[in-house]
């Protein structure tokens, strides 16, 4: 269906950006809601249960290293239960991207273009990737590579510009926090970033030199989760954990603060251009995600038919989703981790036993 290429470079840096993504800017807020001033340490516990997610997602690509995810879940599980699991991960895909959609929308209409109905954000957004998925794979991985660097720049400006203000005393009293909320932080910090991963499942098969694959991801996904933690761990200490829950878009708020000598300051559009370039990618690959599933599931030769009629379909429940961002925000946060360790953890270890229950079973005839 697809005949583009990917390098290893290009697939590390779409893997960064995709386990960034809108994290950049809710993900301390979402670990102090849970683990309050302990939101550092469950964020620095979660790293080694994403890296085992990671690793789940590369052992079921190996199982069939030329197939994408749906060509997997059909494989293992067999036409008619793989046609069903495939239609419920294509309604992930949609559902995922429908969020970050609609968080640009809501992030640029309530701190930058105030006066600027959230429909025509949301129809920029779409547009712009609607042109991407149009051009192709190769394309956006080249894209990516470029922009990598300058998303670097702006986030060590604001991790660099906020020392001065670091207050280590915020963070007392440590371990102070409820266990099983602090549990609950912990399977926040792992499930919502690293469970992003699934959507390069349907791309990993496009990447031409898969030498040092393993490596090259592992090492990719734990420098984000180490910028993630880095987020958190400012947060806490420059504001304190009250205002990190409260604060949304954290980020964002603490880009404002940085003052160094008078004379280096409002910097916010540096860090809102970092959360935009991440979200970006990760909305581009889920779409993409959903768009190619579609193709594999009614075995179309090509995906490239669906992308408008798709790209009118995420602009329609981009704006229908929700009223505001408190209602995703708040309404589905719990169901929404379940979600992902249903669908970014337990499936995929489910697809992992059956292939080998199925290989032992086809060894021993």
């Amino acid at each position: 269906m697809n005949k583009e290429t990917l390098t290893l470079k290009q697939f590390t840096a779409l893997a960064f950006l995709v386990i960034l993504g809108d994290m950049t800017l809710i993900y301390p807020s979402m670990l102090a809601a849970s683990a309050m001033q302990d939101a550092w340490l469950a964020s620095l516990l979660s790293q080694p249960l994403g890296l085992l997610i990671v690793y789940v997602f590369y052992k079921l690509h190996r199982t069939y290293p030329e197939l994408n995810f749906v060509q997997i879940c059909m494989k293992i599980l067999g036409k008619w239960i793989g046609t069903i699991f495939t239609i419920a991960y294509l309604f992930y895909f949609a559902m995922i991207a429908f969020t970050c959609i609609r968080e640009v929308g809501d992030f640029l209409t309530t701190k930058i273009y105030i006066a600027t109905p959230i429909r025509a954000i949301i129809i920029l957004m779409v547009a712009a990737l609607t042109w991407a998925l149009l051009k192709g794979i190769s394309t956006i991985g080249a894209t990516s590579e470029i922009l990598l660097p300058i998303f670097f720049v702006f986030m060590f400006i604001l991790l660099f510009g906020l020392l001065p203000q670091v207050d280590l005393s915020r963070l007392k009293p440590v371990l102070h926090s409820n266990m099983i909320e602090f549990s609950k932080g912990v399977a926040l910090g792992a499930f919502s970033p690293y469970g992003d991963i699934l959507a390069l499942m349907m791309i990993i098969p496009y990447v031409s030199t898969k030498k040092h694959l393993k490596r090259d991801l592992f090492l990719s996904s734990l420098t984000a989760g180490t910028v993630l933690t880095l987020l958190v761990f400012m947060s806490l200490t420059v504001v304190g954990s009250f205002i990190t829950e409260h604060n949304i878009y954290i980020s964002y708020f603490l880009s404002k603060k940085i003052n160094i000598g008078g004379s280096f300051l409002r910097i916010e559009a540096m860090m809102a251009s970092a959360w935009l370039i991440s979200t970006y990618f990760k909305s581009l690959m889920y779409m993409y995600s959903f768009v190619a599933g579609i193709a594999q599931l009614f075995q179309l030769k090509s995906h490239k038919m669906l992308i408008l009629p798709s790209s009118m379909l995420f602009f329609s429940m981009a704006v229908l989703l929700a009223p505001n961002v408190l209602y995703y925000m708040v309404i589905t946060a719990d169901t929404w981790l379940m979600w992902d360790i249903t669908t970014g953890f337990v499936i995929p270890l489910l697809l992992l036993l059956v292939h080998r229950i199925r290989s032992g079973k086809s060894k021993q005839n």
